[in-house]
């Protein structure tokens, strides 16, 4: 038969970037951008596909291919063995037909510089559709739930009975959400802007959020064929990340704060959505990250006092004027977001957990002194885990007597599906489409 030399060419590539994630720690989206993929190949979703599939399912996928190989497959070969997995994945999770699969597959064995494996990866190919049917991914938690052992226990440990959907719903790829900037047009507005633009109904594009400014999307559609995106009408935000700014100012105002504000997505939304008499300070300490967030700002045609520095480090950037209101969104796991980003499996440690607590710890504890009393602060994270939710606050409690605990001022049919904890609220990943957020809204006590 003909090969599709295009489709062994994403293949080949597919297996290089899930080799940079699973074994060198690289982030998917970077391997991604690293693979050099055209914009005008056709075939630049499927590759897309591939790699975020292969990567969700990884755990799964490499049992099984255990199953299959009579011994382990040496080093300096690793790139096939993941290249075969890309096949399990394409055999299993796809509708591609069987036999383009194992051709391309093995035509990509020969782009990958490794000739003398093209009839072993045909028979080990050829064998797992046979024979898929029987497989058995045993008593393993990992294949089973194809989560890391560690990260299991611990969402066991801060989930008890929530864990398994928590790993169902990580499993599943998220939706597309859109933020609408309500300076240039209503989200109703916005929402037939884009059905117009694709030549659908509305009802075909998707609906409006619970949050006055949220559009999730059916399918996904590239920004650039989003109408007036380089105008600033809309931004791509997840649903649940916009919960943040409505909870934090809540017809408020007045001197406001963003901590660890990049890529800016919150620093817009609060912009987009405040009075002319308050003003945003956003401060992050990645510099090429601060520029993201000048360039989404430009878009978006409004303006913050943008900082450099290490938030934490408040004598070198401060200029003693306390907050009013001060949002944090605190650095983390991202444990709430593996279903948009499924390296997270890959990429974070347990180790990493008890690290993250004590930079929450350290942030949030200098900027309650940059609170005025009767100040509002926000912490959030996109984490699902205890350690960098409650036992947080927990720990900031015990440093300061003036800290009040608020309710989320929300409408209640977001409100109604969180689960209320110690200190805060959590939203779990999946429900209502969205990603998984944990908010702990303070106020200082006036003494």
């Amino acid at each position: 038969m003909q090969i599709n030399n295009n489709g062994a060419m994403i293949r080949a590539k597919a297996a290089h970037v899930v080799d940079a994630v699973v074994n060198k720690g690289r982030s998917l989206d970077r391997a991604i951008e690293t693979a050099n993929i055209d914009e005008t190949n056709s075939q630049k979703s499927l590759f897309k596909a591939i790699c975020y599939g292969t990567i969700r399912f990884y755990w799964e996928l490499k049992l099984q291919l255990g199953q299959y190989i009579s011994r382990p497959i040496k080093r300096k070969d690793n790139i096939i063995e993941t290249l075969l997995i890309i096949g399990f994945f394409q055999i299993k999770k796809t509708r591609i037909p069987s036999h383009a699969i194992v051709a391309q597959t093995v035509e990509a064995v020969r782009l990958l510089k490794k000739p003398n494996l093209t009839a072993f990866a045909n028979a080990v190919l050829r064998n797992f559709i046979r024979s898929s049917s029987k497989e058995c991914i045993n008593s393993n938690e990992e294949a089973i739930f194809n989560h890391p052992a560690w990260l299991i226990k611990m969402l066991k440990n801060s989930w008890p009975h929530k864990w398994q959907e928590i790993i169902e719903n990580n499993n599943i790829q998220a939706p597309m959400w859109l933020r609408v900037n309500h300076k240039k047009i209503a989200t109703k507005d916005y929402l037939k802007k884009i059905a117009y633009s694709q030549n659908l109904s509305i009802d075909e594009i998707g609906y409006i959020g619970d949050l006055d400014q949220s559009i999730c999307l059916k399918n996904p559609i590239s920004v650039k064929s989003l109408p007036d995106f380089d105008n600033g009408y809309v931004s791509v935000q997840d649903g649940a990340a916009q919960i943040a700014v409505e909870c934090l100012l809540n017809d408020l105002g007045g001197n406001i704060l963003d901590a660890c504000a990049a890529p800016g997505g919150k620093t817009g939304q609060l912009l987009e959505k405040i009075n002319d008499d308050s003003t945003v300070t956003a401060v992050d300490i990645d510099p090429f990250r601060v520029e993201i967030i000048k360039e989404n700002l430009s878009r978006l045609e409004l303006k913050a006092k943008i900082i450099t520095a290490d938030v934490a480090d408040t004598k070198s950037w401060w200029d003693s004027q306390l907050f009013d209101l001060i949002l944090m969104d605190a650095p983390c796991s991202a444990t709430g977001v593996i279903r948009r980003h499924p390296d997270i499996k890959h990429l974070k440690r347990e180790k990493d957990i008890d690290a993250l607590n004590k930079i929450q710890v350290n942030i949030i504890n200098s900027l309650w002194h940059l609170l005025k009393p009767g100040g509002k602060l926000l912490y959030v994270t996109c984490s699902v885990l205890e350690e960098e939710n409650d036992l947080v606050i927990k720990k900031l409690k015990l440093l300061h007597p003036d800290i009040l605990i608020n309710n989320l001022l929300l409408n209640n049919n977001i409100r109604d599906v969180m689960h209320k904890t110690n200190y805060g609220y959590q939203l779990l990943p999946g429900i209502k489409g969205m990603d998984g957020f944990y908010f702990s809204y303070l106020e200082k006590a006036i003494l």
